[in-house]
């Protein structure tokens, strides 16, 4: 196992991208908080959380991509959102009934550190600002699944669909043109929506000059037109 305070050349943490709740934490805070860490690889398709299990850690991501998503009982998925390098994942149960609410799946290679989820409870105890910031993330999030939530209900499902793409393009990808890691039917779980309809309303788009669609990569060619989409 790495030391994951003095890993290369970074002092805090061997993820690229360090998550915004340990900014404040002093060099002994974050040394107590990687005690017992682990470094774990994921391969696409495994499970890094399953829905319903206890919750004994959390994961930081190091490298890679995994989408989080609620598991119904017929069979079918919600998928939520999707989480990559310098994120940390499976809060949402801590100091409630300490069990994970969603599955967290690799869709790419996935490197994750491991860390305790008691020894988090422990330093939010102990730095107001880290506790600080982890209410602010939980707000955004339930601010995000809020509006998430009222468009589902009330858009259109070419609405929808322009949701999904200018999420991937301004959250996840950063750019107007990308390869998908995920498959169509991850697509229509986000979108709420049949595969059937999604790949219906992508073709409209494709055919209206809008996006390009080849195989596994998507080109936005007019946002404008997709922005305007997505508010109805």
């Amino acid at each position: 196992m790495k030391d994951c305070i003095h890993y290369g050349n970074c002092e805090i943490c061997c993820c690229e991208k360090t998550p915004s709740l340990f900014d404040k934490l002093s060099k002994t805070e974050f040394e107590a908080l990687h005690d017992q860490r682990k470094e774990v690889v994921f391969k696409p398709g495994e499970v890094i959380f399953k829905q319903g299990t206890a919750l004994t850690h959390f994961a930081c991501f190091k490298e890679g991509m995994a989408k989080v998503y609620h598991e119904r009982p017929e069979g079918s998925n919600i998928l939520i959102n999707l989480v990559g390098s310098g994120k940390l994942c499976g809060s949402i149960g801590l100091y409630t009934d300490n069990v994970h609410h969603a599955t967290v799946q690799a869709l790419t290679d996935v490197k994750i550190c491991l860390i305790s989820a008691k020894n988090i409870e422990k330093l939010l105890t102990q730095n107001n600002d880290m506790a600080v910031d982890l209410i602010t993330n939980k707000n955004e999030s339930i601010i995000e699944l809020t509006n998430k939530l009222a468009n589902l209900t009330y858009k259109s499902m070419a609405g929808r669909v322009a949701d999904v793409l200018l999420y991937l393009q301004k959250d996840i990808y950063k750019s107007d043109s990308f390869d998908l890691n995920l498959t169509r039917q991850d697509l229509a779980d986000l979108a709420a929506m049949t595969k059937e309809s999604f790949i219906r309303s992508l073709k409209e788009m494709k055919d209206s000059g809008i996006i390009n669609v080849n195989r596994n990569q998507i080109n936005i060619i007019n946002l404008n037109a997709l922005l305007l989409i997505s508010e109805k």
